[in-house]
């Protein structure tokens, strides 16, 4: 009925497909664990965090003032080197008759950043001399051969258009790693910062600047130093510089190698990053199982049906040994198949996987790693399903065999067990496949608090208030407003805040945002008390809250009381339903709208779809007549609310795929083995069929023994699901709960699934010819 083919066919192509999709995914998890492990003495960076507040007020984030390195170098033992990190602003760049537009890929560093990050490789120029003048410039291979066309640059000219201030190349470094996080392209001294600095208060120079926190300091700690020492001899440092002027701050050191995965202000070691981690970790090892169990079973059934050819060769004389060993040297050839088209799929699934997880990395063949979880693999798979047949058919009783008897060597019980494993394990996998897609779903759906479809928006700089009044009369616009961040991400906060009742002592951070009139009813954000602003002199002494701020403040009814940010004294005018500012695993933070006309550099246009293309059309047409040496950059609100959760929709990806391969390659088992049992059920169905069963009849009875193995599998596999998704929905401050439905849902793919794997071959078998069937041996 079946031939020898085809299973070999279904256990050599379901192993090696399941080899290639684990090592992809291990190949993932591995590079998310090696985060910025390149450089030398990587364990002895730490980045400087400043933590601000307690309990509901506390808050933690990346950013110190700019003295805290020099001095940390000069004053405390046990910092060996420290280094600052500012980003470098949106700038247009002209190299001859070219123009280059960069935001975010490039960041102000001082002068000894490749002492403390070597693993950043130079390819041209001298160490030595890298940011030896104001005007040096140091680029990555791919930005310089944008630019010139070429890596070899050193000694090429940019021009920063509108500063009119020239580079000059003076080195060339090799493309960022991945697995870095500093990615930036283009690194401009520190100096050049300083030159620009503009003295406020009492500070005159950048390096005397304590109130001003917008740094990323990382130290580089002599062998041995605690960082929690560190961490508070530099508060202690920074209070002493400030005198009476506490800012109720403190500092603790993170170290590089956790950056990625851990937040800043992840004080219980768990972190989004590393629940995503150990969860496609897990999905990786599940896969392997799930392809392994499928050789086994496979593999232990198709043994049975030698039964016969092991009688006649033990009677004929061969030894157990000879007859083992034959089993052996085929289970090897097997698996060496196996092994071979494992990496012909790696390398047909390579630019899918570039694509769906956003990595650039070669996949490295000769890393050891790789070849211990292939190696590691295959040999369980050996040891499973070859030597544990080997020993067991070698072992048949001859006369038994050649009479069809094989007793127990079938495995029926294991195959039992291990096919309740495979699908427990693939119907857990389906169950976070939903709950992740109605996690995502969520998100996208949610109300944030303010309509962020079809708006655009873009830096208009110093002449915001050209594009604003002549953009107002387009038809194809219908509203427009100006402001300092954007809803979907407000970046600035400060601590600088006072106001009547509040303690002494008491240090709360709020995040700010300066906008105009019209930004509050034209984002749809909803007003509870008080007034909006005016767009007149006295909205300068005025203040608007979110819902969380003014319940930080204690006032009953806020409207009216007395507010001071920073060092302007005012009231609150006003308080906003809170709306999300920040990705759902934030809750939302107290916020303070104020209004800075000179800060409103941010234009938000409103459209409808149909008249997109005409807003932008109007708005790139302005912006070419002020800025004719720039390009117009743009974004939709949207897609900026979207990418906040590209980690979540890469781990949707994945989960998707790999769930679809489990299910796969759960139903290439099951196939097999209704095949099996069909052959050693022939004669039954014969008799069966000219005792008058009908196909359902016949059908029924080969599926009804599966169906239940795989019922028995969801009952396992539901509670674990539920507890491993629920750990990962911990991570978000707005979740969905896990309903029935899911489990409901997961349960029914999975019967059906399997339903239809089984029918498929049990119709086969219930309409073979009755009289064939009974003339068989």
């Amino acid at each position: 009925m079946v031939s020898g083919g085809w299973y070999s066919a279904l256990n050599i192509g379901g192993l090696s497909l399941v080899l290639a999709v684990s090592l992809l995914l291990f190949w993932w998890v591995k590079d998310e664990l090696n985060y910025d492990r390149f450089h030398s003495d990587t364990d002895r960076i730490y980045r400087i965090n400043s933590h601000f507040g307690t309990g509901s007020e506390e808050d933690t984030f990346p950013y110190t003032p700019a003295p805290l390195a020099v001095s940390a170098v000069k004053s405390i033992p046990g910092v060996e080197n420290a280094v600052r990190v500012d980003y470098y602003p949106f700038h247009t760049f002209r190299v001859k008759d070219k123009t280059f537009t960069e935001s975010g890929d490039i960041a102000y560093v001082d002068e000894n950043f490749l002492d403390v990050f070597d693993g950043f490789k130079i390819v041209f120029g001298d160490a030595k001399s890298l940011f030896s003048s104001p005007n040096s410039i140091v680029l990555t291979e791919k930005l310089a051969k944008k630019y010139f066309g070429k890596t070899n640059a050193i000694g090429e000219v940019l021009t920063n258009v509108g500063k009119n201030r020239i580079f000059v190349v003076s080195g060339i470094l090799a493309d960022i790693p991945d697995v870095s996080t500093l990615k930036f392209g283009m690194f401009v001294p520190m100096s050049v910062k300083k030159a620009g600095y503009h003295p406020q208060g009492d500070w005159k120079v950048l390096d005397q600047n304590w109130d001003e926190y917008s740094f990323e300091t990382y130290l580089k700690l002599t062998p041995g130093t605690d960082p929690k020492i560190i961490g508070g001899k530099l508060t202690a440092m920074k209070n002493k510089a400030r005198k009476a002027n506490k800012d109720g701050s403190d500092f603790n050191l993170q170290g590089l190698r956790e950056l990625h995965l851990y937040d800043a202000d992840t004080a219980d070691g768990q972190a989004s990053g590393v629940q995503q981690v150990k969860i496609l970790g897990l999905v990786a090892i599940l896969l392997l199982s799930i392809g392994c169990i499928n050789y086994v079973n496979l593999t232990t059934a198709r043994a049975s049906r030698r039964s016969k050819e092991v009688g006649v060769r033990k009677v004929v004389g061969a030894g157990i040994r000879q007859l083992a060993q034959q089993l052996l040297v085929e289970s090897v050839l097997m698996l060496t198949l196996s092994l071979i088209f494992a990496i012909v799929f790696i390398q047909i699934l390579l630019p899918f996987y570039y694509e769906i997880t956003g990595k650039t990395g070669k996949f490295v063949w000769s890393d050891p790693q790789t070849w211990m979880v292939m190696l590691g693999t295959l040999l369980v798979a050996f040891m499973l399903s070859g030597i544990y047949p080997a020993l067991l058919v070698s072992r048949f009783n001859p006369i038994q065999s050649l009479r069809g008897q094989s007793g127990k060597a079938g495995g029926v019980r294991l195959r039992k067990v291990l096919v309740v494993t495979q699908f427990s394990l693939t119907t857990a996998l389906i169950i976070g496949t939903f709950v992740i897609a109605s996690q995502l779903h969520f998100i996208q759906e949610r109300d944030p608090g303010y309509n962020r479809e079809h708006v655009f928006m873009f830096d208009a700089r110093q002449f915001a208030p050209v594009f604003k009044r002549t953009l107002a009369g387009e038809s194809s616009i219908s509203a427009i407003s100006a402001s300092s961040d954007t809803p979907v991400h407000v970046d600035n906060a400060t601590g600088g805040l006072d106001w009547d009742g509040k303690e002494a002592n008491r240090t709360t951070i709020f995040a700010q945002a300066s906008i105009d009139k019209d930004f509050i009813p034209n984002f749809g954000i909803k007003l509870i008390v008080g007034q909006n602003f005016t767009g007149t002199k006295a909205d300068s002494m005025h203040y608007i809250l979110n819902e969380t701020a003014a319940k930080q403040t204690g006032y009953k009814d806020a409207i009216g009381k007395r507010f001071k940010r920073e060092d302007v004294e005012g009231i609150i005018i006003g308080v906003v339903k809170d709306f999300s500012m920040a990705s759902v695993r934030e809750p939302v933070r107290p916020l303070v709208l104020f209004s800075n006309p000179e800060n409103n550099n941010t234009i938000h246009v409103h459209t409808t779809g149909r008249l997109a293309p005409m807003a932008l059309a109007a708005a790139k047409k302005l912006w070419k007549k002020l800025y004719p040496d720039y390009p117009f950059e743009y974004s939709f609100v949207d897609d900026v609310y979207n990418r906040q959760y590209k980690a979540e929709q890469q781990t949707g990806q994945l989960f998707n795929f790999f769930s679809g391969v489990a299910v796969f390659i759960s139903c290439l088992g099951l196939l097999g083995l209704a095949s099996y049992t069909a052959e050693q059920r022939t004669k039954e169905i014969g008799i069966r069929k000219v005792l008058g069963a009908s196909v359902l009849n016949i059908t029924s009875l080969l599926s009804v023994d599966f169906l239940k193995l795989v019922v028995i599998a969801i009952i396992i596999a539901c509670p674990v699901a539920w507890l491993v998704m629920d750990l990962w929905l911990k991570d978000f401050a707005y979740r969905i709960e896990i309903r029935w439905w899911v489990f409901a849902y997961a349960g029914v793919l999975s019967i059906l699934t399997a339903l239809l794997t089984i029918s498929f071959q049990s119709i086969k078998a219930a309409l073979m010819n009755p009289v064939k069937s009974l003339k068989s041996d």
